[in-house]
């Protein structure tokens, strides 16, 4: 019985496959079989089999990406068009191989095709947004700078500054550099000097040095407490005895010009402080040197001499009082005269005071542009902890205006102590003194 009346009479089964192998197995049982054509058949069956299997996967693959993508919308819609392009491909372009086996299908060219016009068209889109994006930016800009105006330079303020600031390091920072303390004496005046507050009345301590030619250590022949208030335009200025009796520590019982010999300038701040309680912010020295040079300068200076000066022995100076017109020598031999007083050295304390006085309506009246000048000049008579941004502008202030000064000597007497004579200070008067001071009022109404 052939195969097509099994079939009829429904005793066969079987697929292409086992037809194959039916066929396979006579051939075998008539001696005809080539085993190299059997390997190729199995080999063949196989990579079908695999090949399907693939296919399956992928489109498994696909489907599960797509299902994803659907639930969160890509910004790429292109790209989910292709997938679901291909996916179908895959499901559906699948045909029988001469031997039975599924085979799939290449993957058409149309997906790429039309996500490379997507995505051309997504590109023209979005140069066209960006395009539109910077025109909207360069049209705020050209709006806002209508708004603002025409571009302006620096503020006049800013530049202002900055010119003043120029000014100040070509002109007064050398002078600064010139007037000021060696680094030693600035080292122990900053554990002594008192802060203040700028514009507000603060205390100067003025020395001035007799040293002369030659000598390395010297006492102050003058020492001048300054109260300086630049917004009142105001000074008051508090003479000390240069003899006046003070406790140094280290050294005891001595006269108060000693506390710069032993101390330097720090040691002569630290003795006022104990002796009036006045918080000092800054200390000066004046070289009496110095002073004859700076007369000069000014070209002269007029003094009104209180009382006649009559000292042919120590100084030589003769003058009869009244306004005198002196030049450097005779300025710095008026500072120095206290014999042939009846008041001695509290009447050179009174001198030195007018002579100061004098000097400083001689440098007040000089033009502005000279003040720098002047100064710098100083440099070599003045070492001072004060700089050009603070001396200037209390010199232009006291320009503008008649300045108020007053004067006054720590009240005192005299006395014999271990065969020394000494000055001493009356503690309760000087207190009285200081109040009137620090509130601003003349000390010398207090009689």
């Amino acid at each position: 019985m052939d195969d097509f009346e099994r079939l009829r009479r429904g005793g066969y089964r079987a697929d292409a496959s086992s037809k194959a192998s039916m066929q396979e197995a006579e051939e075998l049982s008539r001696n005809n079989f080539q085993p190299d054509a059997l390997a190729k058949a199995l080999e063949q069956e196989q990579a079908e089999l695999e090949a399907e299997r693939r296919a399956r996967a992928r489109a498994a693959r696909r489907e599960a990406h797509n299902a994803r993508r659907a639930q969160a919308p890509s910004a790429r819609p292109d790209r989910d068009l292709g997938n679901r392009e291909v996916v179908h491909r895959s499901a559906t372009q699948r045909q029988e191989g001469p031997s039975g086996g599924a085979v799939v299908s290449k993957r058409s060219g149309l997906g790429v095709a039309v996500r490379r016009m997507l995505r051309e068209e997504g590109s023209d889109q979005r140069k066209r947004e960006r395009a539109v994006a910077r025109e909207r930016r360069r049209s705020e800009r050209a709006q806002r700078k209508q708004t603002r105006g025409p571009r302006r330079g620096p503020h006049p303020l800013i530049v202002f500054l900055v010119a003043l600031f120029a000014l100040y390091m070509v002109v007064c920072a050398p002078i600064d550099r010139a007037i000021s303390f060696t680094h030693e004496e600035r080292s122990g005046l900053s554990k002594e000097l008192s802060w203040h507050v700028p514009g507000m009345p603060y205390y100067v301590l003025a020395l001035g040095s007799d040293a002369r030619e030659g000598e390395t250590a010297s006492r102050t022949d003058t020492m001048i407490l300054v109260r300086v208030d630049p917004l009142g335009g105001k000074l008051t200025m508090l003479s000390i005895p240069r003899d006046t009796k003070v406790e140094l520590e280290g050294y005891g019982t001595q006269k108060i010009n000693a506390a710069y010999y032993f101390g330097g300038v720090s040691g002569a701040v630290r003795a006022v402080h104990k002796l009036t309680g006045a918080p000092i912010s800054h200390a000066a020295i004046v070289r009496f040197d110095g002073i004859e040079s700076l007369v000069d300068y000014l070209g002269g200076v007029t003094v009104d001499v209180p009382v006649e000066v009559n000292d042919p022995y120590y100084t030589g100076l003769q003058l009869p009082a009244g306004p005198q017109e002196m030049d450097g020598h005779t300025a710095l031999l008026f500072s120095r005269v206290r014999h042939g007083f009846d008041l001695g050295d509290y009447q050179r304390q009174k001198d030195q005071r007018i002579l100061i006085e004098a000097l400083m309506h001689k440098v007040l009246s000089q033009p502005l542009w000279k003040m720098p000048g002047l100064v710098g000049h100083m440099g070599g008579m003045v070492g001072t902890s004060m700089r050009m941004y603070s001396i200037l502008p209390l010199m232009l202030r006291l320009k503008m205006g008649e300045p108020t000064i007053y004067q006054a000597t720590v009240p005192s007497t005299t006395a014999m102590i271990d065969g020394v004579s000494y000055v001493v200070a009356d503690d309760a008067a000087l207190a009285q003194m200081m109040d009137v001071i620090d509130a601003g009022g003349d000390p010398a109404s207090m009689g």
